[in-house]
């Protein structure tokens, strides 16, 4: 085994052990608020993302999470129903409609936001300013790397990789 793949197994391992700690039900009430209890996953990362992004339209919606806009249009819905987003027609195209965060969402985003900046103040109390720091400039370097790079999927004939729908390449 090389260095390199020594150093890329033990990146996977952890980001494994991240993703299955993240996961547990505890834990998202910790990150999350309340919002860990009431809204999956996918709830919680589209409404982030229409606070960040609004108003949006469905379609680009649907491009940044990498499914199709009938997918993106239940999952918008939840989220209207429990009114943390609302629609309205685009006016540059009265055929479309743009999605915005309700102040409501807003709220919960904050919410979640702060729970979410104690649970990790907590864990990171005994680390070095250095240390977090470094912990976080890595972080956020791999994950604009993950937001934006293309994920091999498989390779067809004549082509080094394959791209997931909605991703970038560099």
């Amino acid at each position: 085994m090389t260095e390199n793949e020594d150093v890329t197994g033990t990146v996977q391992r952890a980001v494994t052990r991240v993703v299955r700690w993240a996961a547990r039900p505890d834990v998202r009430v910790a990150l999350l608020g309340q919002a860990g209890r009431e809204l999956s996953g996918n709830d919680v990362h589209l409404l982030r993302t229409v606070v960040a992004q609004g108003p949006v339209r469905a379609s680009d919606l649907a491009a940044w999470q990498g499914v199709d806009k009938s997918t993106i249009s239940t999952q918008i819905r939840r989220l209207e129903e429990r009114d943390l987003v609302v629609r309205r027609p685009d006016p540059a195209d009265r055929r479309a409609v743009l999605f915005s965060a309700t102040t409501r969402g807003r709220r919960l985003r904050r919410r979640m936001d702060a729970a979410g900046a104690a649970l990790f103040v907590e864990l990171l109390r005994g680390w070095t300013d250095a240390d977090r720091q470094a912990l976080g400039t890595l972080l956020d370097r791999f994950s604009r790397q993950l937001d934006h790079d293309a994920l091999p999927i498989s390779t067809p004939p004549g082509s080094s990789t394959r791209t997931r729908p909605g991703c970038r390449t560099s």
